[in-house]
């Protein structure tokens, strides 16, 4: 959920006399998560490919919550509202999640952001702890935030009075389809704010949000096909 916004030097271009050297999308996390080689956890971990056509997640395992969208009121704009898949998926497929608009500038006190999630199961959580991680596909361009709301920073598992620190990564997305591989290892809070926690707690996952924060800057984002990862075959 939006809150003042971390910046992670590692998904950004190196500044050099002024300019940038080489784009988000190709450094730090955002080019580690892209090259990195999950291992697939086989059917069951399959979350949701969209191809159903709805707005619930797969039913399994226990999971099943449904997808929403997030946008600011300050004057950020962002469709499909509400939420519903859109056409065409990855790789010939059907439907896809996607989100796309204008966010508002900044201003004091003023953070615009837009997005979308769903809750792994629609009521209380979700105990992931025998996966690694999550892998989804994604287009751009545009740097978002993968974040995944826990027990312990969401206010629907009842632990945190400062709430919506989710742990996350920041990736800079490439205008063709990738997947990208983020293990719960990985993912940080944001600094200086919110309930802390030492890491994620992943036998208590809320849910999965994409998250974008880029102030007074056009955005065209589509996500599939995303699952729970056992491990990885190769990281950079």
């Amino acid at each position: 959920m939006s809150a003042p916004f971390r910046l992670i030097p590692l998904g950004f271009g190196l500044w050099l006399g002024g300019c940038i050297t080489t784009p988000a999308s190709q450094t730090g996390w955002s080019a580690k998560t892209r090259e990195t080689v999950p291992i697939p956890c086989g059917d069951q971990g399959l979350i949701e490919d969209l191809e159903d056509g709805d707005t619930q997640s797969l039913e399994r395992e226990g999971r099943g919550g449904y997808w929403y969208s997030m946008v600011d009121q300050h004057g950020s704009r962002m469709s499909p509202q509400p939420f519903r898949p859109d056409a065409p998926g990855r790789a010939g497929s059907k439907y896809a999640a996607h989100m796309s608009g204008q966010l508002a500038p900044s201003a004091p006190q003023v953070y615009p952001y837009a997005g979308l999630g769903f809750r792994l199961a629609e009521h209380g959580s979700y105990d992931a702890s025998r996966y690694a991680g999550i892998s989804f596909w994604a287009k751009g361009p545009g740097k978002i935030r993968f974040e995944v709301p826990d027990a312990y920073t969401s206010p629907s598992g009842g632990w945190c009075t400062e709430c919506y620190n989710d742990f996350g990564i920041e990736i800079g997305l490439t205008d063709e389809w990738a997947r990208y591989t983020v293990l719960f290892d990985w993912m940080l809070q944001k600094p200086n704010w919110g309930d802390r926690k030492p890491q994620i707690a992943t036998d208590g996952l809320v849910g999965l949000e994409w998250e974008f924060s880029s102030q007074d800057k056009a955005f065209d984002i589509w996500i599939d096909d995303i699952a729970f990862v056992c491990g990885v075959e190769k990281m950079p």
